[in-house]
């Protein structure tokens, strides 16, 4: 099972590379040139296929990583790598936010990952867990697209992201360098306008407060460092 994991993710990786780096018409030219004689679809239709093969992948790995199990054994410099370009490639193109499919596409899973492994952290390996993800300025891209993208998101996405904004603001490492992880004051005005842009009103009760104190926190936090 293990080795079907990662055989998912690497799959995945190598499938975003391709996409970023728009690299299907050269794969159809290759591929046409190797076989002329066999039917081949069209770039457009080859397209709207690799998008069902993304999603798919991408939603069985979002079910695999709801088990603590499967974040135990999974290769996860190569997903926090792979959340890294994909979280900053998001930036740059906000179709893949804006499509009717974009619940499905990895620009929005890989914030329901991290939700995942902040909330089995205390079963894994924290310490380099949490250097991956500095290395790769993971938080400030979930700070970054969270206030660029927060309208398009669904009501889920926002709920698991800032669960895991605020599992992130809450950990260890983070109460120790903060500056190693937010790099600059855009980053914090970012995080703060984020109370007035939907946290205030989606975490009105109590109890789903409770649930995202440290993200709470750190907002008031870096409203008077902002100030001062």
């Amino acid at each position: 099972e293990e080795g079907k994991l990662n055989l998912t993710l690497r799959l995945l990786t190598d499938f975003k590379t391709m996409q970023r780096n728009e690299q299907f018409a050269d794969a159809l030219k290759k591929a046409q040139a190797t076989e002329p004689n066999a039917e081949w679809d069209n770039l457009a239709t080859i397209k709207i296929k690799a998008a069902l093969f993304e999603q798919s992948l991408g939603m069985l790995l979002s079910c695999a990583l709801a088990s603590v199990e499967s974040l135990q054994t999974l290769d996860m410099p190569c997903l926090i790598e792979h959340m890294g370009h994909t979280l900053k490639f998001a930036l740059s193109h906000s179709e893949m936010v804006k499509s009717p499919d974009s619940d499905r596409r990895q620009e929005i899973l890989c914030l329901v990952y991290l939700n995942y492994v902040f909330d089995k952290m205390e079963h894994l390996q924290e310490d380099r867990i949490m250097e991956l993800l500095q290395e790769h300025g993971i938080l400030g891209l979930m700070i970054t697209n969270l206030s660029k993208y927060h309208e398009l998101y669904s009501t889920d996405t926002k709920m698991k992201a800032s669960k895991a904004l605020s599992g992130f603001l809450g950990s260890e490492a983070f109460a120790t360098t903060p500056d190693a992880y937010i790099t600059n004051d855009e980053q914090k005005k970012m995080l703060v306008d984020l109370e007035g842009q939907y946290v205030k009103e989606m975490f009105s009760e109590y109890s789903l407060k409770k649930q995202i104190r440290p993200l709470l926190d750190a907002i008031t936090k870096f409203k008077y460092q902002i100030k001062g």
